[in-house]
């Protein structure tokens, strides 16, 4: 049970009444407590909550790395949330209940850091997740000590690994998939300054079978 010591204007936590109080990052809030449902969920329910399944599993799989790529847009809400609400607007696919996700419309980063010019992956042997790409340095606000982040994401699995590789001058960076050895998995490519400060929109670089 909650506990207000000063009014109706104080902050809590718990429950009063019908009302719950929190706090999310030091923002206190209150909502409606949550009714029980009485009757069995609509057609419409069911699908809403597949999509949100769907999408959920894949961007808990890689909640650090969202919370980097989205620092900029997640106002009042986890980059991981964010990432959710993208693939639920732009990236389902498939009818009810054989949804997918288009990971080609998946975003891991969004900034304002040039993003990779001409990025390719290629599945190397040794479980190697070999990318390259044009170095451009000097284009818009493009510098050649930034530094790479390489991704690969294995649906099979629903794990993600990343680094952060080399430098845009470098033009070629690898990534060590060996836990996705005979699996496929989604890869990306993005960019963050050297101070840690901007961050490119990533590319997708397509599906590739690991060896």
């Amino acid at each position: 049970m909650g506990k207000m010591n000063n009014g109706i204007l104080d902050n809590f936590s718990g429950t009063i009444g019908k009302v719950v109080g929190s706090n999310w990052r030091g923002v206190p809030y209150m909502r409606s407590k949550a009714k029980k449902r009485t009757g069995a969920l609509s057609d419409a329910q069911l699908e809403q909550q597949a999509r949100f399944a769907i999408a959920g599993k894949f961007t808990q799989s890689m909640n650090d790395l969202l919370t980097l790529g989205f620092k900029d847009q997640a106002v009042k809400m986890t980059g991981k949330n964010y990432a959710q609400s993208i693939i639920l607007r732009d990236a389902i696919t498939g009818t009810y209940p054989d949804f997918q996700i288009d990971y080609s419309k998946v975003p891991i980063s969004q900034g304002k850091l040039t993003k990779a010019k001409s990025p390719v992956a290629t599945a190397e042997a040794n479980s190697i997740l070999k990318f390259t790409w044009t170095n451009d340095a000097g284009r818009k606000l493009a510098k050649a000590n930034d530094q790479a982040v390489l991704i690969a994401y294995c649906p099979e699995m629903n794990e993600t690994e990343y680094a952060f590789g080399p430098a845009r001058d470098a033009a070629t960076g690898n990534l060590d998939v060996a836990e996705f050895s005979g699996k496929k998995v989604h890869a990306w490519i993005s960019f963050m300054s050297a101070n840690g400060k901007l961050i490119a929109n990533s590319v997708y670089c397509g599906e590739l079978t690991i060896s």
